[in-house]
């Protein structure tokens, strides 16, 4: 009874430390419905308000649709958020990721996928991605992928960026009990050109699931631009908290 006890007041402690701090960017491996066939829609979001001395509204809403058949497995997300205080907008962004992954076997399958973001506030004005390669299943915890994408980027003074990288990333799954799990995604990035020039993201989130189709998640995210544009720092990091419904 105590260690149940225990448990909720650590869940209801980080879902209010999380809501505060900033928003997390998107895990393309933990929100797909991997190997699982049908039509799925997952809506999440979260909403904070408070009103004093200084009026804050943050809001984040994220949906995301997975088609998933024999052979092919098509996911796609719409991510967006907006934060102010007083009425001025002091972080928003937008994200749109449609990828399609081809099985070819039970552990081997290619996926493409292509990317749009927009992020005024990491100094960028926005950011498009294309993308091809292989994904592995390592076994039923662990994945992995590598392959090539071409990445363009728009800074705030408009001044543009093509560069082709190589993409790699592995995706860990670990059961804390029967309704808590922890995922660990880490994504890097360099350049084809120079090894410098690399970016790396390590991504971690709990996830307590209050039923089949609704649970919260709790992320913190770090993310390393060697290059990054004019006047932006190299590393952010994040925390969020999430509230998903998976329709199916």
């Amino acid at each position: 009874m105590l260690l149940k006890i225990n448990k909720l007041f650590s869940l209801f402690v980080l879902i209010f430390s999380g809501i505060v701090l900033s928003e997390s960017i998107i895990n393309v491996e933990e929100l797909r419905r991997d190997s699982e066939k049908g039509l799925f829609t997952t809506i999440a979001g979260s909403l904070d308000i408070s009103r004093g001395n200084r009026n804050r509204d943050s809001f984040s809403f994220q949906t995301s649709v997975d088609f998933n058949k024999d052979d092919l497995e098509t996911f796609f997300v719409v991510k967006r958020s907006i934060k102010k205080i007083n009425n001025n907008n002091y972080d928003s962004s937008t994200l749109l990721h449609l990828r399609l992954n081809f099985l070819l076997d039970s552990k081997y399958s290619l996926e493409t996928y292509t990317q749009y973001s927009k992020n005024p506030f990491r100094k960028f004005n926005k950011r498009e991605l294309f993308g091809i390669g292989s994904r592995f299943d390592i076994n039923k915890s662990n994945k992995a992928g590598i392959g090539f994408l071409n990445e363009n980027e728009e800074d705030l003074t408009l001044i543009k960026d093509s560069t082709i990288r190589i993409s790699s990333y592995i995706h860990s799954e670990f059961k804390l009990d029967e309704n808590i799990y922890f995922d660990l995604t880490a994504y890097y990035q360099p350049s084809i050109s120079s090894f410098n020039d690399y970016k790396a993201t390590i991504i971690g989130q709990f996830d307590f699931f209050i039923n089949e189709n609704f649970k919260i998640s709790l992320q913190y995210n770090t993310f390393y631009d060697s290059k990054p544009p004019v006047t932006a720092v190299k590393k952010e990091e994040g925390i969020s908290t999430l509230f998903s419904y998976t329709f199916n």
